[in-house]
């Protein structure tokens, strides 16, 4: 039958036992998983809590990356089951080898999580210059690994780095995968150690999700094409990783979301393109997008997870700084530490709150929080710049202003995020996940989650004018923040408003260190759309469109290359518009700076390449509050040292917007 669809071929594999497990069952486990589950190395996630300190309001959330490996390997394997293709030539021959190497890089995906998960990562995000720029301290071994790898220091900081050292580096494990290989590939002995290196360095690279890096020629039995596969598996929009944290975090917090991967049995298409999604399919999508906002808001975001994290990143920053030989510790920490052997070291350090706690006794609150609802647009894009992991070292500093003002030294500040989920997966029939109306509203409710808030063990007492007239330096000047407008609505004297003006003082400061060589992305994104909008009025033309703005921001994007770095997650890096540049016009849009109309037009379908319907034509521009906000920055650049250099940068923005504007006119003309 010309339509027929064809499941890869999956040979089967020899099971010497399972593994009984509450999220999946029975989990059968090969002689080679069993040995790298029996090693050391891998026996360390028995010990690392997968939700780092949830368990101090969750009790039951005491489930390890141990159990999540596992978990993701019987993922993978069943997604790999799930995959048709359209014709017989498009079908991807898997053999046994295949299948083995590909659970193997997924139960391996997770070998270099520190103690407490997260904890460590959020330590180098909040103090990235915490170990300079080359340390000398690190072991000549793993020294060597950096130069031969072509690693840098700078990349210390992530556990994707330490899963790839400990697969290519400990023993334990390569001795493992070195013995499959070679009871499993007849080659001649002359080539077997290059063999299993090449081994080693492909599942170490699927194991964090890289590109493979390696000449195909070097690669057995067609490899290419499988691993273009699994990394679709693995790092997509719906991957093996996500799917089974989310039904196990869910489970141990007594949540209520249940995923039912049955429900994408032929459903998943491979093309050439990658993975897509029937629409047939597209209820577990929305059940998986659901379950994530939920634990994130539930369960990453409250107070004791939020603080004790907190707490435990400037206790081990202040540790670190003391320490002789701190990359040596980091090194230990992420490759044979687990929680109780990080909490011991703490617990030892002296401080005399932090077992108060981890115990829970500390008489914790919340003093206050500034929820995005109540913020104007101003203040609102100064919270949301701060809450992006590229400025996350100015929350230690907020901290520190705001621990000065109020004569507080135990006093936290958390910025309160949802990380709005990409939906670069394509729908078979043409369509766009970005396009379904659940997915929209999900992804739109996570922009609104922004709040800024204050922890500590007592309330906070001050007068405001008294701390601008004693510490000045502290705070903006009355015209950066707009008291008159901006923070009307919020009492003179709440602690809201110190959060407020803070949060101004941090733009200032993230404007200083961008100088005349970078600009923010949002504030990129502003310019480009006030020279668009002022074009559309002054040529009578309909606003444009999210793929007509995309276009316009590449073109001057390319034409400032090597001139002005545009930082933040504006990608304007693809040929069509990505779905990270689509979320920061719509987040912009929910902020107030951008206005969004929409007016119901025969157009072409969104779910397929069909007749046209009528559907909404959404249109974009820069708003009033978006013109004010440009025009604040502009009007302060005299009165506020930070803006001077900054809008230098601004200003060659908005030359090379002028210099193209012959190009930008065609592309808005067709929206006539």
């Amino acid at each position: 039958m010309e339509n027929a669809t064809k499941l890869p071929n999956l040979p089967r594999l020899e099971w010497i036992q399972t593994i009984r497990d509450p999220i999946w069952g029975e989990i059968p486990i090969t002689q080679v998983e069993k040995n790298i589950i029996q090693t050391h190395s891998f026996n360390r996630l028995r010990g690392i809590k997968q939700l780092s300190f949830a368990y101090m309001a969750f009790p039951g959330a005491v489930h390890s990356r141990f159990e999540h490996s596992l978990g993701v390997m019987h993922a993978t394997d069943m997604l790999l089951k799930m995959v048709h293709s359209e014709d017989e030539e498009k079908a991807i021959e898997i053999t046994q080898f295949h299948r083995q190497l590909l659970r193997l890089a997924a139960l391996l995906h997770d070998i270099g999580h520190p103690p407490f998960s997260h904890v460590m990562e959020n330590l180098f995000t909040y103090y990235p210059d915490i170990l300079g720029n080359e340390p000398s301290e690190l072991p000549s071994d793993f020294n060597s690994y950096l130069t031969e790898h072509g690693k840098k220091v700078s990349n210390i900081g992530k556990h994707e780095f330490f899963s790839e050292y400990i697969i290519r580096q400990h023993a334990d494990i390569r001795e493992v995968l070195k013995n499959w290989v070679e009871k499993t590939e007849k080659y001649p002995r002359i080539y077997i150690r290059h063999y299993v290196d090449t081994i080693d360095d492909v599942i170490a690279q699927l194991a964090i999700g890289e590109s493979v890096h390696i000449d195909p020629d070097d690669l057995p039995d067609n490899l290419m094409p499988v691993i273009q596969l699994f990394k679709s598996i693995m790092s997509g929009d719906i991957d093996a990783d996500k799917i089974d944290y989310l039904m196990r975090d869910n489970y141990y917090c007594g949540l209520p979301h249940r995923l039912d991967i049955t429900s994408l049995r032929n459903h998943l298409l491979l093309r050439a393109g990658g993975l897509e999604i029937e629409p047939d399919a597209i209820g577990f999508v929305h059940s998986l997008i659901l379950a994530r906002y939920t634990l994130i808001t539930q369960v990453h975001q409250e107070m004791w997870d939020v603080f004790t994290t907190a707490k435990v990143i400037e206790l081990l920053h202040r540790l670190l700084l003391k320490e002789k030989n701190p990359a040596g510790l980091i090194l230990d920490v992420f490759t044979k530490w687990d929680d109780s052997k990080l909490l011991g070291f703490l617990i030892e350090s002296g401080d005399p709150v932090i077992k108060e706690v981890v115990t829970m006794q500390y008489p914790l609150k919340e003093i206050a929080r500034l929820d995005n609802i109540e913020t104007h647009p101003h203040i609102r894009e100064c919270i949301q710049i701060l809450s992006e992991p590229s400025y996350h070292s100015q929350i230690p500093e907020l901290q520190k202003d705001l621990r000065a003002l109020a004569g507080n030294d135990n006093l936290f500040v958390h910025v309160h995020n949802v990380k709005s989920p990409e939906f670069s997966m394509k729908l078979s029939n043409g369509g766009d996940l970005l396009r379904d109306h659940i997915l929209r509203g999900i992804s739109e409710e996570s922009f609104n989650n922004l709040s800024i808030a204050i922890y500590g063990g007592q309330d906070i007492d001050f007068n405001l004018q008294t701390l601008k007239e004693s510490l000045p330096d502290l705070l903006p000047c009355e015209d950066c923040a707009k008291r008159g407008e901006c923070v009307e609505n919020i009492a003179q004297e709440s602690p809201k408003r110190l959060l407020a003006e803070l949060a101004v003082r941090r733009y200032r400061k993230i404007a200083e260190d961008c100088g005349s060589a970078t600009i923010i992305g949002a504030d990129y994104l502003l310019l480009v759309l006030e020279k668009i909008t002022f074009l559309c009025k002054k040529n009578n033309l309909d606003y444009p469109t999210r793929q007509s703005i995309y276009k316009i921001a590449q073109i001057i994007a390319k034409s400032l290359d090597r001139k002005i770095e545009i930082k933040g997650k504006i990608n304007l890096k693809k040929k069509d518009i990505t779905s990270t540049f689509d979320q920061e016009i719509r987040k912009y849009e929910q902020m107030g700076l951008i206005a969004y109309s929409r007016e119901i037009k025969k157009l072409p379908s969104e779910s397929g390449p069909s007749k046209n319907v009528f559907r909404f034509d959404r249109r974009f521009r820069l708003s009033d509050f978006g013109k004010k906000r440009l025009d604040k920055v502009r009007r302060l650049k005299g009165n506020v040292k930070e803006y001077t250099e900054y809008q230098k940068a601004w200003e060659t923005v908005e030359q090379a917007i002028q210099e193209h504007e012959l190009e930008i006119i065609p592309i808005l003309s067709p929206a006539r």
